[in-house]
């Protein structure tokens, strides 16, 4: 039987699960992303990631201009923003800050391309609340912007979010073909790899995963769905934000690894997050619903 590489993250749907926050903007190492009930005096009164071009640095390189802003309707005694960064399916940049005490954020980062090529970036927003007697809750969002980038040699650099003429359709469609293509390959050897039946389960690009801040995700219910978003990000903040680390193999920066594909189970209580390295190593991470953090031993 194929070798399994199992992260498991069984996380309970109202479990406490710290993480070491690591700021990509200098900021000291804090042990604070736990997800926490949530609040439901507290809301994100705004929140947003756009995507830009900044600047063409020359004809074979341009830079891209990446933002975020969140206001949250309460002061947090934590407010942080994570960010991933795609290119045709895979991980360019993550971008992520926090601050203590405070309600609004706003992140910024440059960052350098070429050719063409369509940019997906997704972003968590997160406060956690302090009441008295050592009562915490927490608050959250997700916000999502995309960009097109045309460079080519016979026209001058051109971007767009949604195509507004038959040109930019036929880009589109060229470029998501090909991100497509690549991107069935990879999940096929990800559901070969852990002997997964896709027919069990919805399944859900995480740049796809904002669609549900306002819905339920599929065969949960509302609240149900809140904490298991809060669930995920959680994970994937631990084991691939920070970078992977497979049991078998040296440490992994995230840049370069797929979009992850959340796999929620149509019959049993959990879902599975699966995504591959730059290097090509397969992960999966398991979130039980309303079950104890316990490592699963390989299985050969």
């Amino acid at each position: 039987m194929i070798k399994k590489i199992h992260y498991i993250i069984m996380l309970s749907m109202i479990g406490f699960f710290a993480l070491i926050l690591v700021n990509t903007n200098s900021n000291p190492v804090r042990e604070t992303f736990t997800y926490f009930p949530p609040d439901p005096n507290t809301t994100f009164e705004s929140s947003q990631t756009s995507l830009s071009i900044l600047t063409q640095e020359d004809e074979d390189e341009y830079t891209l201009s990446l933002k975020t802003e969140s206001n949250l309707s309460e002061t947090a005694y934590l407010r942080q923003d994570i960010t991933l960064l795609y290119e045709e399916g895979r991980l360019l940049e993550t971008m992520s800050k926090w601050e203590e005490n405070a309600k609004k954020l706003t992140n910024r980062k440059k960052v350098k391309s070429e050719d063409s090529g369509h940019y997906e970036a997704i972003s968590y927003h997160y406060g956690e609340i302090h009441y008295p007697n050592d009562v915490i809750k927490s608050a959250q969002a997700m916000s999502y912007d995309q960009l097109y980038v045309i460079d080519s040699p016979m026209t001058p650099l051109e971007s767009f979010t949604v195509p507004t003429s038959s040109e930019e359709e036929e880009w589109k469609k060229l470029l998501d073909h090909a991100t497509s293509q690549q991107a069935q390959i990879v999940f096929k050897l990800l559901l070969d790899q852990f002997q997964v039946n896709p027919s069990d389960y919805y399944i859900i690009p995480l740049t796809k995963l904002h669609n549900y801040q306002d819905s339920p995700l599929p065969g949960l219910t509302k609240a149900q769905s809140v904490d298991a978003i809060g669930g995920i990000w959680e994970g994937l903040y631990k084991y691939y934000f920070l970078g992977i680390q497979p049991e078998e193999g040296e440490f992994e920066t995230p840049i370069g690894s797929t979009i992850p594909y959340i796999l929620l189970h149509k019959e049993s209580p959990y879902l599975l997050v699966l995504y591959q390295t730059k290097s090509g190593k397969n992960v999966q991470l398991i979130q039980y619903l309303n079950k104890p953090i316990i490592r699963e031993p390989d299985k050969n």
